[in-house]
């Protein structure tokens, strides 16, 4: 490989230590292959049944900002090669082909990204070329996104941008995070990519203001969470045996609890404490049960669940109106706690209803408008057949419209 990299370079008129060329076979773009996998130990897309396992690609093995040279593309599927670089280059970036490198005759010619992986005079002797990204360009690292959030919160940045605080940003946070809530629930995978990069944006927001103010950086959040994450999977990592998911929970509780001992964290008397205030009441109530579960404070069987519901159900029916809005709340709690008996997320199924009836509304909006009326206007049973037109159309059930 040493012996093709000086007639390459003249050729290309790279100084390799001035220009930082990086220098690497092509067997450093090529995964390893993954060990076989049966029943439990399957990956996430088999266990769900949605298609066999594709390996990662390596971690990217260069700075796409420096030129790069690779040899021994006769030696690899130069389908993976491509399949690598297109993790951050773009299709129509500028590639070069150094033909006979160790040859007084050597050549160079222009090559596409996607032409890369069916030329058929590949020789060993052949050298690729690919050329630096200027950072804005490289759209698709991490990087990139800390790098134009600097800009924009740095000097001769966006006025806007560099008007924010970590409080007025907090809005923009949560509705981010109701916005990929959404995307998810539609599993609408084109939205969910761009709310999730929405997402993305307010945490490095948040890391920049830290950074300028001598907190952390985006480094020091990466590092946070890619440090929990191997701590708290022992299995993993680690050489601790587990015989499910459940063991996986206690011992991440466990490590969690020591983890707070260690940092001094003993300021949470009670097993409900840490629950943010902010959450909503729905997800709060799924949180606090499941808490009290840990511990024992829990019903034997779903049985019980059942009759606490219907129990709830009647006090309510029976309560004045000065106690109804109590009784509703413990009403709401007991459905909560049968939605974890069942392994519903309450707040998702809430969502869901919630987008269904206005799915359905908006039909009978539309219904009504064609013939010039306001929903208004029309009478209950007039309603409630345009509802039930709307559910069949769906082909489901639900929630129906009389009261």
């Amino acid at each position: 490989m040493l012996h093709l990299l000086e007639p390459t370079c003249r050729i290309l008129a790279l100084d390799p230590l001035a220009d930082g060329v990086q220098i690497l076979p092509a067997t450093a773009f090529i995964p390893a292959s993954p060990p076989p996998a049966t029943g439990a130990d399957r990956a996430w897309s088999e266990l769900h049944n949605i298609g066999p396992y594709i390996a990662p690609l390596p971690s990217f093995p260069v700075v796409p900002t420096r030129p790069l040279l690779v040899f021994g593309l006769a030696d690899v599927d130069r389908t993976i090669i491509v399949q690598s670089l297109q993790m951050r280059y773009p299709a129509e970036h500028s590639l070069a082909l150094v033909d006979a490198a160790d040859q007084p005759t050597a050549t160079l010619r222009h090559i596409t990204l996607a032409e890369l992986a069916t030329l058929p005079d590949v020789g060993t002797a052949t050298v690729l070329s690919v050329a630096a990204l200027p950072i804005h360009a490289d759209v698709r690292a991490f990087d990139s996104v800390q790098w134009v959030m600097e800009r924009l919160a740095g000097p001769f940045g966006c006025p806007w941008d560099r008007e924010q605080t970590h409080a007025s940003l907090r809005p923009f946070l949560l509705e981010e995070t109701h916005e990929t809530l959404e995307a998810l629930d539609a599993e609408n995978w084109p939205d969910v990519r761009d709310e999730l990069g929405d997402l993305l944006l307010q945490i490095a927001f948040h890391a920049e203001l830290a950074r300028q103010a001598g907190h952390f950086d985006m480094g020091d959040v990466a590092a946070a969470i890619t440090r929990k994450l191997i701590r708290r999977h022992p299995h993993i990592f680690g050489d601790v045996a587990v015989s499910g998911s459940a063991e996986v929970l206690q011992n991440w509780d466990a490590i969690k609890a020591t983890e707070r001992a260690e940092q001094g964290k003993t300021d949470r008397p009670s097993l409900l404490d840490g629950v943010p205030p902010t959450m909503p009441p729905l997800a709060t109530a799924q949180i606090i049960g499941r808490k009290a579960a840990k511990v024992g404070f829990d019903w034997p069987t779903i049985d019980g669940v059942w009759a606490k519901v219907a129990e709830e159900l009647a006090e309510v029916r029976a309560a004045s109106a000065a106690d109804q809005a109590g009784e509703i709340g413990d009403l709401l709690f007991a459905i909560t706690n049968l939605a974890r008996w069942l392994d519903v997320d309450a707040e998702s199924a809430l969502r869901t209803t919630i987008a269904k009836f206005r799915r359905r509304f908006a039909f009978i909006e539309a219904a009504a408008a064609a013939q010039g009326r306001e929903v208004a206007a029309l009478s209950v049973e007039e309603a409630e057949a345009l509802w039930n037109e709307a559910k069949h159309s769906e082909g489901g059930k639900g929630v129906g419209i009389r009261r």
